[in-house]
Parts: structure tokens; sequence; C-alpha cells
């Protein structure tokens, strides 16, 4: 499946120009309806993720437990490179309703397993593996689905679906949180498996990639998964993303992360329900961040990046500083600048990537990017334990300026980009 807005190679609106131009993606029925069932679904899997771990937990007590359930997730993004090579080859239809079923199968068996009260370590992450495998193959056809289901605006359609997942992460726990009283767990991941079915019912309605013509789009490509790496070295613009976000992951990750609820309980002894609350401040600016990118009408890319890193770089720098006030508008800044440089990344990437290589290149820039987030829960007790909590805020800090100097060097290919060399015969 592929479209001319999304095989034609991407130079800009202009000569000499990066801006994207493209109308708001809700002025077609078609999305609102395509953005209404993938919300569901995200709300579904933001309350999963928040109760199952908690779940886990109380049947169990083990943190180790816990721990296996939520490595479930990352073990099932490493066959990305394999998904997107699907995508490439019979199109993004061959992935979304088999993932969506595979979900809800895993799901069904799981909450079966635990409604006849003998879960076991074992079972539970199998089926919570399977979850997460169903999930990424469902994730990556719609992703690579875009610029065929909305060729008139698909970089501000997939900016405002990621918008979108920003604000489920929000919505879910709160979900969890009025519900558990009424529900409990168990009713909760039924409640989640239901969820599933919201996509199923938006591609029964007919909203869903076109279908790949025998002989047409596909024919004559070389499949290769090396043809994706092809893809992203081609274009200078896609490999400074791609480096940016590596940064971003290693210096903003899930490290980064427990050491800012750490420095909020240890460093300023704030109660649990005082530190849920900036962790939801800092999930909103996450939010406001990624919106301001995606739904403007004119979007400078490099700008973008560059705006977004720097107050990455300079929050980091801040909350070296021992001064409350200080450390709160600091992790307000970053998360707005992560949500900026997050929404700039997955958006470019569908004007820049060809169309016939797109799941392939994306599921190496998603495989390389996982990679380097496991990274930042590694390095950054190894820098509190040598250094301390400033310090490391401030090591951590001066890395990701190095992602600035990184794109200075590299402005004259965003002003003055050169047309991407195709791996493969466009259609």
């Amino acid at each position: 499946m592929t479209s001319p807005a999304a095989t034609t190679p991407k130079a800009g609106p202009a000569a000499g120009s990066d801006a994207v131009v493209e109308p708001s993606p809700f002025q077609n029925p078609r999305f609102t309806v395509f953005a209404a069932g993938n919300a569901i679904n995200n709300i579904g899997e933001a309350m999963y993720a928040t109760a199952l771990p908690l779940l886990a937990y109380r049947l169990t007590g083990s943190l180790t437990i816990m721990t296996l359930l939520a490595a479930a997730v990352p073990v099932g993004m490493l066959i990305a490179p394999s998904l997107g090579w699907v995508a490439d080859r019979w199109g993004p239809r061959a992935l979304v309703v088999p993932g969506l079923l595979l979900q809800a199968a895993a799901a069904l068996i799981m909450n079966l397993i635990l409604h006849a009260g003998t879960p076991t370590p074992a079972s539970l992450f199998v089926c919570a593996l399977l979850v997460a495998i169903g999930a990424a193959a469902y994730r990556t056809g719609w992703m690579t689905g875009v610029p065929g289901m909305f060729p008139d605006c698909p970089v501000r359609a997939r900016g405002t679906l990621n918008s979108l997942f920003f604000a489920a992460t929000l919505i879910g726990p709160v979900i969890f949180s009025l519900c558990l009283p009424f529900m409990g767990y168990e009713g909760l991941l039924w409640l989640n498996l239901a969820t599933f079915f919201a996509p199923i019912a938006v591609w029964a309605m007919g909203v869903h990639p076109p279908r790949v013509r025998q002989g047409g789009a596909g024919a004559g490509h070389n499949w290769k998964l090396s043809q994706g790496w092809k893809a992203i070295v081609a274009d200078r613009r896609i490999l400074d993303m791609l480096i940016v976000q590596v940064v971003l992951a290693v210096t903003c990750g899930a490290g980064f992360q427990a050491l800012v609820i750490y420095s909020l309980g240890h460093t300023w002894h704030l109660s649990d329900r005082s530190a849920s609350t900036v962790i939801t401040v800092m999930n909103a600016c996450m939010l406001a961040g990624n919106l301001l990118v995606a739904q403007r009408k004119r979007i400078r890319p490099w700008i973008a990046l560059t705006l977004g890193m720097t107050a990455c770089s300079l929050a980091l720098l801040l909350l070296a500083v021992p001064w409350w006030p200080l450390f709160v508008t600091a992790i307000a800044l970053g998360a707005l600048g992560q949500g900026a440089v997050l929404s700039t990344v997955v958006m470019m990437r569908v004007k820049y990537l060809p169309g016939p290589v797109l799941g392939r290149a994306s599921g190496l820039m998603w495989l390389i990017t996982g990679g380097a987030a496991l990274l930042s829960p590694a390095l950054t007790p190894v820098l509190t334990e040598a250094v301390g909590a400033q310090g490391t805020f401030l090591v951590l800090g001066l890395g990701a300026c190095s992602a600035l100097v990184y794109l200075r060097h590299g402005r004259k290919e965003w002003v003055r980009p050169s047309v991407p060399t195709a791996t493969e015969p466009n259609a």
C-alpha cells in the first residue's frame, strides 16, 4: 500500500524550505472515526499497564515478578523490524486486525487464568508477551498505513495520533483509580479486553488502509531488511532525528524518570500523593509539548527539534540546582521539550522516509531507540552512586547538549535538503 504522498521524494514544500504545511486531519471525518477507535484502544492499554503490575504484586508480593511483566513490552519491540518488513511486503492490512486479535486472545486467556485463581509467573509473562507482540503488530500496521489512509495530511495525522496516545497515558491511570474500587483488578482487565474491539469496529466501518493491488505497489521491490537502513542513512535529516532520539532516550529515559521520583522523596521529602501530582504535571506538559508541534499549520522540524532539545538540556542542568521552585519549573520545561521532540520525530518519519521502506526503516529506528532506552536505567544508578543525584542531572544535561551541537553542525542539510536516494523503485 502506497500513495503518491507516501512515495514521492520529500524535499519540502518549496525549494530551500523544510517546512510542512498540511490541513488539519480533523477536517476528514474518516480520521475522526479512526482516531476515536485508536484512542479507546490506547486508553485500555494505559489501564492495563497500570493494573497488571499492581495485580502481580498483590498476588505474589514480588518486585521481580512486577519487573518481569513490565519487561514484556520492550521484549515485544525486538521484533519491530520484522513487523516493518511484513508491512512493506504485504501492506499494513496484514498486521492491524491480526495484531488486535492476538491481543484480544492473549488478554482473554490471561483473564481466564486469573479468574480460575491459578496464575503462575510463567503463564502471566507468556500472556503479557503475546499482548505486547499483538500491540506492536497493530501499531506498526496503522503507523505505516497513515499515508495511504490520509494522503492529504499524513504528517499532521501521524502527529495528532501521537498526541492522542500521550493523552491516553494520562486518562488511563485516572480511569483505573476511579474504577478500581467498583470493578477490582480483574474487572478492569476485562474492560481492557473490550477496548481491543473498538479499532476492529472502525475497520468494519471501512476506515482502514487501502488494499495492496496484486502486481501493483509492491511489484519489483527489493524486500531486504537492509533497504530500511539504507533509507535511514541516505537522508541526513532522518539520521539526525535518529541520533537526537537516541540521545533523548539515554538522558531523559526511564532512569531519569526514576531519579526524579527518587529526588522528590529523598531530597524534597514529598509525600507519595504530592510526588504523584508532580509526575502528572510532568506528563501533562509532555502532552502540551506534543500538541504545540502536531497542531501547528506550518511545522519547521529543525527548529522544533532544536528548541525541544534546548528545553531538555536546560531543564537537566537546572535540576542540579538545589532550589525547589526551580526544580519544579525544570521538570515542566523538560517534559515540554521532550514532548516537542518526540512529536517532531514521529511526524517527520512519515514525511522523509520513502513509502516503500517506511515499515522496515521505522522498525529499525524503534529497535535502536528502544535499545538506547534500556541504557537509561542502567546508566543513571551508576552515575548517582558516583556523583550523587545533582551531579547526575548535570552529566545528563551535558549529554543532552551534545545533540544541540550535532544539530547545529548539520543545519545546512535541513535548509537545502538533498532529495533522498530511493533504495527501491517507487510505485
